[in-house]
């Protein structure tokens, strides 16, 4: 089960339904005049930024997910069954989105933006 707390406040989503992320590769490259090669300026990848799909069967536990969330806030997500989807994140990046399933109308989504920082 996903769990994303932030002190008290819990949010257990049904299901995650979607995690993307990407890492910015952050390494310069300085091209030299004259030169085939680059000089290089090894730097490591940033942190993970991408979309969470949360999905709920109660239209009122979607709700208040999208308050929580919108909030100004650091989150901790966390899943046993998915070990590597785990992170401190913001919501940051983009859109907070909360719809109503088009085939069933019976239940909520809510696209999370997220960036991972480090604790």
């Amino acid at each position: 089960m996903t769990t994303i707390t932030s002190g008290a406040t819990i949010i257990t989503p049904d299901i995650v339904d979607g995690y993307d992320s990407a890492r910015e590769a952050q390494t310069i490259l300085h091209r030299v005049i004259g030169r085939a090669d680059p000089d290089v300026t090894l730097r490591a990848a940033g942190t993970r930024s991408g979309t969470l799909s949360l999905v709920f069967g109660v239209e009122a536990e979607a709700y208040a997910a999208e308050q929580a969330l919108a909030a100004p806030d650091v989150w901790t997500l966390t899943d046993p069954d998915r070990l590597t989807i785990g992170m401190v994140f913001v919501v940051a990046g983009g859109t907070l989105d909360r719809a109503l399933v088009n085939e069933t109308r019976d239940g909520w989504t809510l696209s999370v933006p997220f960036v991972e920082v480090l604790p």
